[in-house]
């Protein structure tokens, strides 16, 4: 019987959160089942991106949440690591939303966009109707309320890897420590509102001491399977997560996210499947930092200076750059002494997927992000890591561990530095061999597809 899945990796725009999802959700769909998302305005974008060829919209219908509290450019102004820039203020909006007809009595007390987006977000969820909801690991506080609330079943995915202490409950916890022990109360007792009314008979006195710790609240999240979208070959082999968090299928997507920036460059560069017998192609470099390039914005710019300072050098003449520097960087002045280069091409969008899986792409300089690794690791394309920050230099450290020394610390590059980088990377047999090795790892788990398997496994138990 066809059930429905809501989809809700993260609250803000980190696509490394949003695109592994996508892989489940086109398995989902194949099999028949119905698929939603749903998230803030900034969000829709990286749905909607994803279409079936000849399409004008995205395959998976958006439901729009927090429009007020996170109006249309929030991410773009807030520049910061994931735990910096969550806010509570959503949560209220999750926890008012159990009041159910009751919060209209609060119309003229709550801040009238919390109030508005406390209605919308218990509208969306009584329309959709989940049968399940695979929430991400950024958002296990407010999976916990929906499932309190709502009563739907929830998987967590963690896009990154994660330290075997710092589970869903502890992210949860960490969450709630933003608010004050009062603030507390009134969360916990809002979960319950529906019991606290009928048994009270009357008005409910939501500042009542539960009598609940943090622990025990958040111990439902302790239950949930748990999709760590990565192979395990690719963790330590020492940590022990659990018997509910599964690492599994890369979650390789089969087609690059539409844009409407022009990416015609990309046909002229990329080697076809097919060639012509005695063409000649440029050897690509591909260099970029990330979807969120902004948030160590002058870190990027030294890699790119130096990137296009280095291809300046006699040794490069066989090759062609390929810089991702995104859409706010990439018709900054700072590049003018080097867009006459013909053997450099700077790009807002970048069609990632078939560059890394081009035949002529000899070098990939990444900043580290798992997804891309899982990419460079799937195409086995030779690749450097330069970190930026974040979860970059622990997912560095984790490819030496297994005999892949490819990471050059950013604070040490040059032109020449990275020349030489490359130029060892090449001839370092034991990385090509323990890169090759992990590819077919990889690979093979890939069409396995584990995670769907978990996904189908929750929802026959709902």
């Amino acid at each position: 019987m066809p059930k429905t899945i809501l989809f809700w990796p993260d609250v803000y725009k980190e696509q490394g959160h949003w695109l592994p999802t996508l892989k489940w959700a086109e398995d989902l769909s194949k099999l028949g089942h119905s698929v939603k998302y749903m998230g803030i305005p900034d969000c829709e974008g990286i749905v909607d991106a994803y279409r079936d060829e000849g399409a004008t919209s995205g395959k998976f219908p958006f439901e729009t949440i927090f429009q007020n509290i996170y109006p249309l450019g929030y991410t773009t102004e807030s520049h910061t690591s994931p735990n910096e820039r969550w806010r509570p203020d959503h949560i209220w909006a999750i926890a008012y939303s159990a009041m159910g007809a009751d919060l209209e009595s609060l119309e003229d007390k709550l801040n009238k966009k919390l109030y508005e987006d406390a209605i919308s977000f218990r509208n969306t969820v009584a329309d959709v109707k989940p049968d399940l909801l695979v929430s991400g690991y950024f958002t296990s506080l407010e999976s916990l309320l929906i499932h309190k609330i709502y009563g739907v079943k929830v998987v967590v995915t963690t896009t990154y890897l994660r330290h075997p202490s710092e589970d869903p409950a502890m992210r949860a916890i960490q969450n709630l420590m933003a608010f004050s022990p009062t603030e507390f109360f009134k969360i916990v007792n809002l979960c319950r509102y529906s019991a606290l009314k009928e048994s009270a008979g009357g008005p409910v006195d939501l500042l009542q001491d539960p009598g609940i710790e943090m622990e025990d609240f958040v111990k439902d999240l302790e239950s949930f399977d748990e999709l760590i979208p990565c192979p395990r070959e690719y963790e330590y082999s020492h940590y022990n997560p659990g018997e509910n968090v599964h690492y599994v299928e890369p979650c390789i997507l089969d087609r690059d996210l539409a844009s409407s920036a022009s990416a015609a460059w990309a046909d002229n560069l990329l080697q076809p499947e097919n060639p012509e017998a005695g063409a000649q192609y440029e050897k690509l470099i591909f260099v970029t930092a990330g979807s969120q390039v902004l948030d160590y914005e002058g870190k990027a710019r030294h890699l790119f200076h130096c990137m296009c300072e280095a291809m300046q050098a006699a040794e490069m003449k066989d090759y062609h750059l390929v810089l991702g520097v995104g859409t706010k960087l990439v018709n900054d002045h700072e590049w003018d002494e080097f867009r006459n280069m013909s053997n450099i091409t700077f790009a807002g969008w970048v069609p990632q997927r078939a560059i890394l899986s081009a035949p002529n792409l000899e070098f990939a300089l990444i900043h580290g992000g798992l997804a891309t690794i899982k990419e460079c690791v799937y195409n086995n394309k030779k690749f450097l890591i330069l970190p930026l920050g974040k979860d970059q230099i622990d997912n560095a450290l984790r490819l030496r561990k297994y005999g892949i020394d490819n990471t050059v610390p950013i604070e040490k590059i040059g032109p020449k530095i990275l020349i030489d980088a490359m130029m060892k990377l090449r001839t370092d047999r034991k990385t090509r061999q323990n890169l090759e090795k992990l590819s077919k790892a990889f690979q093979s788990i890939e069409t396995e597809s584990p995670g769907t398997q978990v996904l189908l496994k929750n929802l026959n138990q709902t």
